[in-house]
């Protein structure tokens, strides 16, 4: 359904595109053709994550890499074996807090953590049951293919 309501549709990288690259490619190649926005959401970093996106045709507006924000601000630390690190409750809210101030309609991730911490919509995505729980308490089955979630989503949150 193409409709004049755009949506702002987050997606993670890690643990949700790259176990499942073609599908999302449909899904974001359907989400342009209808008019939405995919802001990719992701620890990064960016370069290494919009590289990847796209040799596997991911179509996208914006990638957000939680780990290039915080490096750019100064709050990352080093720790002892040479790896960044930022504080957990950092990273934790990281996500949910740039969906609520950049207005994303829902983010789909692999992580249920993130479910308390969003009050924009929030599509847990379960890659064993290939389905998603999204906050309003609809189910989601992605075995069904991309226009189907896609016109799924719309369904509920249009």
């Amino acid at each position: 359904m193409i409709t004049n309501h755009r949506l702002k549709i987050g997606l993670d990288y890690h643990g949700l595109i790259d176990i499942n690259k073609s599908f999302f490619s449909d899904f974001c190649i359907e989400a342009k053709h209808r008019g939405h926005n995919i802001y990719i959401i992701t620890g990064g970093p960016k370069v290494l994550v919009e590289d990847e996106l796209n040799k596997s045709n991911i179509k996208h507006d914006f990638v957000y890499a939680i780990s290039d924000y915080y490096q750019a601000l100064k709050i990352i630390n080093q720790s002892k074996n040479g790896r960044l690190y930022i504080s957990d409750d950092l990273w934790d809210n990281a996500k949910a807090e740039f969906c609520y101030k950049n207005r994303v309609d829902i983010h789909i991730d692999d992580n249920m953590k993130y479910l308390e911490l969003f009050s924009t919509p929030y599509c847990c995505y379960d890659k064993l049951t290939n389905k998603g729980i999204i906050s309003t308490g609809d189910e989601v089955d992605f075995s069904k293919g991309a226009k189907f979630v896609l016109a799924k989503i719309e369904q509920i949150l249009i």
